[in-house]
């Protein structure tokens, strides 16, 4: 909010008011007018202020007071994304902080539905309630408040006018100025805004001898404030208002424009303020192809981009399809994603790289392609058993005579075990979510401190690809499945086997929680003996049927449960009590316990974690 002064003798002389110099001037809000216009810091509040005007009064008599909402320098008269602003309730204290009672309003302009008179009822709570201007933001708006008697002072008393804005989303007034008159009926008089300098001088200059942008300025003004227009303005700012809050939702991407470069030569002996050392432009080393261009202009980074893609450049292409092959494979043609030249291992079949890269350049860089020939082949669709003799010719595969097998990632281990239960949800996109995570695991994070709070709901089981990554805390599950830290580039990811990970599928809530939910699957989707549904879980958890010696393992391991949790409900409640999905009504506990332990353990198997 500004306060802007204009001299009394270019107010309109049939008011006769005088200008009122403000002494002291004070925001609820600690956002600058100026810096909520341009939409930067919304949101830290919201958005309702007060303002509170400290004036002189140099004036005897004051029959009534004006308060004029100004657009110097800006397009409209408030702050508001539309452009409008609703003063909820005016109020005004003399000495001593005694009310000053008002009677009657008059202004230059109302919206429907928020009339002047609304501004002194002194309702200041509700949030339809005030006077506004909605079809008319583009020009000068005033407010007369007339008072029920004349105040009898000495020219000098001091007087505190209240604003109110209770509407929020920062509907407060851009400019403010104040003014006071001692007419005897200041309502009834033709209430409008003292024009600002440019318009005034606009008036004064004979309509004969008036330039066109002149004219031009003087019918802009007029179209701001026409009632025959004031449907279409209040469409047109109500329609901008709509697109404004659109656009605020959109996610902002910084762009970065280049500018000129900066000259950049050799040092003679190290000394950076010689400038005598030779230009060094972009190039690239000379023992590499170069890239083909016209002129002498320097290199940019678009020829650089050219340059990668190049035919004559095949690197690019080899090192991108390597890094394909080993997503579907375990590994990759050359085993050193990240160091495909001299210092990398060569690959172990260079005639097939080099044609899946051919392949990939001449589809027009297709990912979709390559894909499509990596997983129709006959190599990829080979089953991953061999023989004891290929294994112990080929331990790691590097030949391809079978496929590979290979612990799933982090973040696929979680949704493994909730596909397996069918609590997994497959929805795309969207804000991170929050897993169940070990308390105080951030404590450690300051500035300010951080409490983690587990999601809700359908959000619980969503895919680990959106789960929180808070800095270099990743969720601990994850870090025990050998997730980077991403504080540094990782082209590949370790594979560890350690005891950890087996401690995490057994007890993380998530996994208990899918195991529990896992059980209820098996007893009420499954019939038949305890055999049945044992050989029905393996195959789920699976995908293959169970041998004789797996099924007679899982039926001791029940056998052992069941009696425990018949003999001590408490165990049994507490145990199916982990995780928010709801526990079955129909299912007896000391059951769902005992299958909740065989489904931990189906879980846990290193088969169940490993792709193959």
């Amino acid at each position: 909010m500004a306060y802007l002064g204009l001299r009394h003798d270019l107010l309109p002389p049939a008011l006769k008011a005088v200008l009122l110099e403000p002494l002291k001037i004070e925001k609820d809000s600690l956002v600058s007018a100026t810096v909520v216009a341009s939409r930067k810091l919304r949101g830290q509040s919201d958005g309702t202020d007060t303002y509170r005007v400290t004036v002189k009064l140099p004036l005897k008599g004051v029959t009534g007071f004006r308060i004029e909402a100004l657009r110097k320098n800006a397009p409209t008269v408030g702050l508001a994304s539309n452009g409008n602003f609703v003063l909820s309730e005016v109020s005004i204290e003399g000495p001593g902080k005694k009310p000053i009672a008002l009677s009657e309003t008059a202004s230059s302009f109302e919206q429907p539905g928020f009339s002047s008179k609304s501004a002194i009822d002194g309702i200041a709570t509700e949030k339809a309630n005030g006077w506004a201007v909605l079809g008319g933001t583009g020009a000068a708006q005033a407010l007369v408040v007339k008072t029920s008697a004349p105040l009898e002072g000495d020219g000098e008393t001091e007087l505190t006018f209240h604003l109110k804005f209770a509407w929020g989303d920062y509907h407060g007034i851009r400019q403010l100025r104040l003014s006071a008159t001692s007419i005897a009926q200041p309502t009834q008089a033709k209430v409008f805004a003292a024009p600002e300098k440019d318009i005034e001088d606009v008036l004064k200059t004979d309509p004969s001898k008036r330039t066109p942008p002149q004219k031009t300025k003087l019918a802009a003004l007029y179209r701001e404030f026409a009632p025959e227009l004031l449907d279409l303005r209040t469409r047109l700012q109500s329609a901008a208002m709509a697109k404004n809050d659109f656009e605020a939702t959109v996610p902002n991407c910084l762009v970065s424009s280049q500018g000129k470069p900066r000259t950049v030569r050799i040092l003679p002996r190290g000394d950076w303020m010689n400038e005598s050392g030779e230009v060094v432009s972009p190039a690239l080393p000379h023992f590499l192809p170069q890239p083909k261009r016209e002129g002498n202009e320097p290199l940019t980074r678009l020829d650089l981009a050219r340059w990668l893609i190049s035919r004559e450049n095949p690197l690019t292409a080899r090192v991108f399809v390597n890094r394909l092959w080993k997503q579907f494979f375990g590994t990759g043609l050359s085993k050193v994603l990240d160091d495909l030249g001299a210092q990398g291992e060569p690959p172990v079949n260079p005639a097939l790289l080099d044609w899946l890269a051919s392949e990939f350049m001449d589809s027009g860089w297709d990912v979709k392609h390559v894909v499509r020939l990596i997983v129709t082949s006959q190599t990829y669709r080979q089953t991953s058993t061999a023989s004891k003799e290929l294994q112990a010719r080929d331990p790691y595969n590097r030949e391809l005579a079978r496929q590979s097998r290979w612990r799933l990632d982090a973040e696929l281990v979680r949704d493994q075990a909730l596909q397996v239960a069918g609590l997994l949800q497959l929805k795309v996109g969207g804000p991170s979510v929050k897993p169940y995570q070990p308390e105080n695991y951030w404590e450690n994070l300051n500035f300010p401190p951080r409490v983690y709070e587990n999601d809700r709901e359908t959000n619980q089981y969503r895919r680990g690809l959106y789960t929180w990554w808070q800095r270099s805390y990743l969720h601990p599950s994850m870090l025990a499945f050998d997730a980077p830290s991403r504080e540094e580039c990782t082209a590949e990811r370790i594979r560890s086997n350690i005891p950890q990970q087996a401690l995490v599928l057994l007890n993380d809530p998530s996994y208990v929680e899918a195991a529990r939910v896992f059980a209820a699957r098996i007893l009420t989707e499954s019939r038949g003996t305890n055999s049945q549904r044992l050989a029905w879980a393996f195959e789920q958890a699976l995908s293959r049927p169970a041998r004789e010696e797996e099924l007679k393992a899982l039926a001791a391991l029940l056998d052992a449960n069941l009696p425990l949790y018949q003999q001590d409900p408490t165990a049994a409640a507490a145990l199916l009590g982990v995780g928010l999905a709801p526990q079955p009504q129909n299912i007896d506990p000391a059951q769902l316990a005992a299958w909740t332990q065989v489904a931990r353990a189906l879980l846990n198997l290193h088969e169940t974690i490993t792709r193959s």
